[in-house]
């Protein structure tokens, strides 16, 4: 019987270890993660919002990046659009998971004139990040940062970080941590509507 309950301590505290684990792999040192990144979030945790619609909105800071296909990447050419610019990493568990509903959002909302944009923080650039979207099927546009771009957003808490832009190219939103793409979509919608 002691042997049983001892037993099962230490599954319960492996369970345990493995759990914390898997709730800060963004927090460790990545051997893919550029000097300059931020510290990373758990990757179970709750995804923080702030919505700025309560004080004067800040506009986002404008940036021009290659996307994969190699054609030049400038924010300001999509005002007029709602824009989702999300900060990732390949190796990020968070951000691998929310980018299906990305994806989906996008394929949905396009045409209403929402624009998800990925700010890849890799330290291996497109030699990482490009086979990632063709494997994901990301159907947006995707820059790699050259450190330039967390320095106008930042300092972040951790990855992934997304600020979402209204139509006047004012920062609306910003989010740490994993976004749930249900909570996302109808705050898109009446964000395009106006």
């Amino acid at each position: 019987m002691d042997y049983f309950i001892y037993n099962n301590k230490l599954y319960s505290i492996s369970i345990a270890c493995v759990i914390g684990i898997l709730c800060t792999a963004c927090t460790h040192k990545q051997s893919a993660r550029p000097k300059s990144d931020p510290p990373k979030t758990h990757a179970a945790s709750a995804a923080s919002s702030v919505d700025s619609s309560k004080k004067k909105l800040k506009n986002a800071p404008d940036f021009t990046l290659t996307d994969r296909k190699g054609n030049k990447f400038t924010l300001s050419d999509h005002k007029g659009q709602v824009v989702v610019l999300n900060f990732w990493a390949t190796w990020c568990p968070p951000c691998r998971h929310e980018i299906p509903d990305f994806i989906k959002i996008q394929k949905q909302l396009r045409d209403k004139g929402v624009l998800f944009v990925g700010v890849s923080v890799d330290r291996n650039g497109w030699k990482v990040v490009r086979p990632f979207a063709k494997k994901f099927g990301i159907n947006y546009p995707i820059v790699v940062d050259n450190g330039s771009v967390t320095q106008k957003y930042g300092p972040f808490r951790g990855i992934p970080t997304t600020f979402i832009i209204n139509k006047k190219g004012k920062i609306r939103y910003a989010v740490t941590g994993m976004i749930n793409g249900k909570a996302l979509k109808p705050v898109l919608k009446k964000m395009a509507k106006h």
